[in-house]
């Protein structure tokens, strides 16, 4: 934790930024330079894109020429939005599918009686809310009294394995060896993504993922497979843990 402590203080330095201005686990700007700006080919895959407008969105559009990105978003409305966002982008690639152990899954989503809940009572709905993992939606639900058969549909989903998903879109793997970042958003779903995201091979210099919607156990055995694999991690926003390769 110290080590990555350390090498984000040392990027802010670079890019002008003065520590006693910016709360380096917090904010998000720490996270948008971690990944090598001054890289010519900045490499970043994104499991769990949603519609494109993230934290990811102002360093894809400021650095759009220097990025090789493939952004992954299962969703079909949320995969139609995305490809608006970064329409003409070049060297980016999008893939409507699902990283994780190979098979078929139910995948769970708010539904239009959710959308309709939220209008009446003036709240802001958010289309990309969903997960393999019901559980995670349902407690949502069930915190604000409402009743998740309601609120909640699904669909069946073939999941696979990131090689050899981006192998069945074309995506020529041996460019995407040794990436700078690989972001993940699957919604209680990220110890799976990234245990089937093959790092030995694309050796990510930072995995990014949100670990809140997983339980102790997950999350520590999570870290204890990160930590073998020569990584070191930090977690930060209360919601994100930020895993860095030693080199």
């Amino acid at each position: 934790m110290r080590k990555i402590k350390s090498l984000i203080k040392k990027i802010l330095s670079k890019y002008g930024f003065n520590r006693g201005k910016i709360n380096i686990v917090k904010y998000e700007i720490m996270y948008l330079l971690l990944f090598g700006l001054q890289s010519n080919n900045t490499k970043i895959i994104q499991i769990g894109a949603n519609d494109g407008n993230d934290l990811l969105n102002k360093f894809n559009n400021d650095f759009k020429d220097k990025i090789s990105y493939i952004g992954i978003e299962p969703q079909r409305t949320q995969f139609e939005k995305i490809k608006k966002t970064y329409q003409g982008f070049k060297n980016f690639s999008l893939i409507q599918g699902c990283v994780g152990k190979k098979g078929k899954f139910e995948f769970y989503y708010l539904n239009s009686n959710y959308k309709e809940y939220c209008k009446k009572k003036n709240l802001k709905f958010n289309d990309g809310s969903s997960s393999l993992v019901k559980e995670n939606l349902s407690q949502r639900l069930i915190k604000n009294n409402l009743n998740p058969e309601k609120y909640i549909s699904k669909f069946n989903l073939n999941v696979f394995p990131l090689e050899e998903l981006l192998k069945d879109n074309n995506i020529e793997l041996d460019n995407f060896r040794d990436i700078d970042l690989l972001q993940i958003d699957a919604e209680g779903y990220d110890d799976e993504v990234i245990y089937n995201s093959n790092i030995d091979f694309f050796k990510p210099k930072y995995i990014n993922f949100e670990y809140k919607n997983l339980t102790k156990e997950k999350l520590e055995s999570l870290i204890k497979f990160l930590n073998e694999n020569s990584y070191e991690c930090l977690i930060y926003q209360h919601n994100d843990c930020l895993a860095a390769r030693k080199v």
